[in-house]
């Protein structure tokens, strides 16, 4: 997985640290990135003065020192402050060079991050650059701006519009798998992402409203002989981006930071052995990682497995037919998915050819669906009655999503509350890692709008 998400008035979108850490450094790369990144995020809370010292003091290696001077340095500085205040929404995202920081308000700067591969992990090269505005969005001429971007970088995929309860669009662009000739269509199955932590949330929720578990339980109340310094970590603070969990559980003796086979017990022994980030309930950074642990206090609640216990209580009710995890086919064809155009995993690219999901990303990926599931699931758990007034509550708020993973598969999504006004954009290719941006806002103010 490469993105997620979020939520209310601003977006957030996170690419997997983790991904980049196995194939350099290890939890300690991880673990400065993640630091430096969020000093850069949080820029605008600090006074210059102070944030100039900690970086030239804790974060600037000793070449970047030496290839720059104080005044270029507090310029550089000042700058990503004032976009970092200005923002209403933050992304990062990763290539070959490094990281890119994305910073969207009323104007775009995009911020070029290279960190060095050597410990301790410093900064080594930073740029700021302001970014063109994205086009507006106009209703009169949806269809017209959407082929535009469609076609203008060879996208592929599925474009959703709903504005006041009416589909306004739903077109397919491109080719699900090209090498065999399959065009995308209104029910081409595509690889979600990290999506799935929809599915935890719903089924946190449906276990408290039946009682069987509290968001304010402890770590150490599910699970035997926890540290002391994670005993008393709340599945809220697990939801909520509080854990002090690093972002994946994937480490250097994984093949791969998604695929790599490892079972619960693996998984859980990582979780009781790495070192957190910060104590919970003192940070906030996303963790993927969070969300497999969750998963894992679903079995342990349930007495099921988390797969049998989202297809039991909410795939089978909810008429989901074309969702499954990966590895699994289903009654499905093969000419039934999109292929992924990113990082090729199997002949053709699918989700049944990369299973079965392994604990690295149970509970925050590792499954696919289809536009047509996805509203189903989203109509169901806002149902009064399934998950509680508190879970249907959070599905209910607006909501804007990011998922996507490096095997080419791209996801945006926006809700308002009440979800009459939504819009989906799935991609399988066309434009690299995060080919979905140049949608992101422009959807966003179109459906504020009307």
């Amino acid at each position: 997985m490469r993105w997620i998400i979020c939520a209310i008035a601003a977006f957030i979108w996170v690419s997997p640290i983790a991904a980049v850490a196995q194939e350099q450094a290890g939890s300690a790369f991880e673990e400065a990135a993640t630091a430096h990144i969020m000093a850069l995020e949080q820029a605008a809370m600090r006074p210059l003065d102070e944030l100039i010292e900690e970086f030239e003091t804790q974060r600037f290696s000793a070449s970047y020192m030496a290839e720059t001077t104080a005044g270029e340095r507090r310029a550089l500085l000042s700058s990503i402050r004032d976009a970092a205040a200005a923002a209403g929404g933050v992304g990062v995202d990763q290539d070959d060079q490094g990281f890119l920081m994305s910073l969207e308000g009323a104007s775009v700067y995009q911020i070029r991050i290279s960190i060095a591969e050597a410990a301790p992990h410093r900064i080594d090269g930073l740029a700021i650059e302001e970014l063109a505005a994205p086009a507006a969005l106009s209703l009169d001429t949806l269809e017209a701006d959407i082929d535009a971007l469609m076609t203008g970088e060879n996208r592929s995929g599925l474009v959703y519009v709903r504005v006041d309860g009416e589909v306004v669009m739903q077109k397919a662009y491109g080719m699900a798998i090209a090498e065999l000739g399959i065009p995308v269509g209104t029910e081409t199955i595509f690889g979600i992402g990290s999506r799935p932590i929809d599915f935890t949330m719903a089924a946190i929720y449906l276990l408290e409203s039946q009682e069987r578990l509290s968001r304010d339980d402890t770590l150490g109340d599910h699970f035997p002989d926890v540290p002391q310094d994670r005993a008393g970590m709340t599945l809220r603070q697990m939801m909520t981006g509080q854990s002090g969990l690093p972002d994946f559980p994937a480490n250097e003796s994984d093949w791969d930071a998604d695929l790599g086979w490892i079972d619960r017990a693996e998984f859980e022994r990582r979780t009781m052995a790495i070192p957190l980030l910060f104590a919970p309930g003192e940070g906030d950074a996303h963790s993927h990682w969070a969300f497999g642990l969750l998963a894992a206090i679903v079995e342990r609640v349930s007495g099921t497995s988390y797969y049998e216990f989202l297809r039991e209580n909410f795939f089978d009710r909810a008429g989901m037919e074309r969702t499954g995890n990966y590895g699994e086919i289903r009654d499905l064809e093969m000419a039934d998915f999109a292929a992924g155009r990113g990082i090729q995993r199997g002949l053709p690219n699918i989700p049944p050819n990369w299973g079965p999901t392994s604990w690295l990303v149970m509970g925050s990926g590792g499954m696919y669906s289809t536009l047509g599931d996805l509203e189903r699931f989203y109509t169901h758990v806002t149902r009064e009655g399934v998950i509680g007034d508190v879970g249907r509550a959070y599905f209910l708020g607006e909501r804007a999503q990011l998922d996507g993973s490096d095997r080419g598969f791209e996801l945006f999504s926006f809700d308002d509350e009440e979800r009459s006004d939504a819009v989906y954009v799935f991609l399988n290719s066309g434009g690299g890692p995060g080919a979905t941006r140049p949608f992101v806002r422009p959807f966003i103010n179109l459906l504020r709008e009307n």
